[in-house]
């Protein structure tokens, strides 16, 4: 199914968070993963990211901080989150990604595969590449883009920089296990901070523009 949303950017199979989950469920059942590169090490991910993401949706606790921001500014807004059933850092991402929007009615969580939405990943590359998770946040009437973020926590991308620059020697192996052990210690904090900081930034400016000034 494609469907163009509000920036004219084509969507390809849109996904509810419920219904991406499932698909993960069936993919480890069949030994797949998505995408065409269906590798042994992709399927092994794959597999070790449905326990991820178990495992994020069972310790998520939201912010207070960002409770109130939330429940204060009642934005309506559609997230898109672009990102694979193979990705470490999006298993760990997406179910808090979820259920932060999950505490907010105004906002619509839509999960996208990369590769099927190569026009809207283009439109928000890391550095040159496709790097995900990628969270897109539009105003859901005029279909503004109000930010984008991603495709990793500052805090969590700082570490992985400096376990990279003091240790060159390290394979991607001994790097992805340090990775997924800062994000088990870490519990969603830093994404949310981010975020946290993401909704200050973007109500400060608005409560500044004549419509919301009383």
């Amino acid at each position: 199914m494609e469907i163009l949303n509000t920036t004219g950017h084509p969507l390809v199979n849109p996904l509810r968070y419920d219904v991406y989950k499932n698909i993960v469920d069936a993919l480890v059942q069949q030994q797949s993963t998505t995408g065409e590169e269906q590798t042994a090490e992709r399927i092994g991910f794959t597999r070790l990211n449905q326990q991820r993401m178990k495992r994020v949706e069972k310790q998520f606790s939201l912010l207070p901080e960002l409770r109130e921001q939330l429940h204060q500014h009642q934005p309506r807004w559609n997230w898109r989150v672009l990102v694979e059933a193979w990705c470490g850092d999006g298993a760990q991402l997406l179910p808090a990604i979820a259920a932060i929007a999950a505490e907010a009615p105004g906002i619509e969580l839509t999960v996208l595969l990369r590769d099927e939405n190569p026009q809207l990943m283009d439109t928000c590359l890391t550095n040159g590449s496709r790097a995900i998770p990628i969270l897109i946040c539009e105003d859901a009437e005029t279909g503004e883009r109000v930010f984008t973020w991603g495709p990793r926590p500052k805090a969590i991308q700082e570490k992985a920089q400096q376990f990279k620059a003091g240790n060159p020697g390290a394979d991607h192996e001994a790097f992805v296990l340090q990775l997924h052990t800062w994000y088990a210690k870490d519990r969603s904090e830093a994404l949310q901070q981010d975020l946290l900081k993401k909704l200050q930034q973007v109500f400060a400016v608005r409560a500044y523009e004549p419509e919301y000034c009383i």
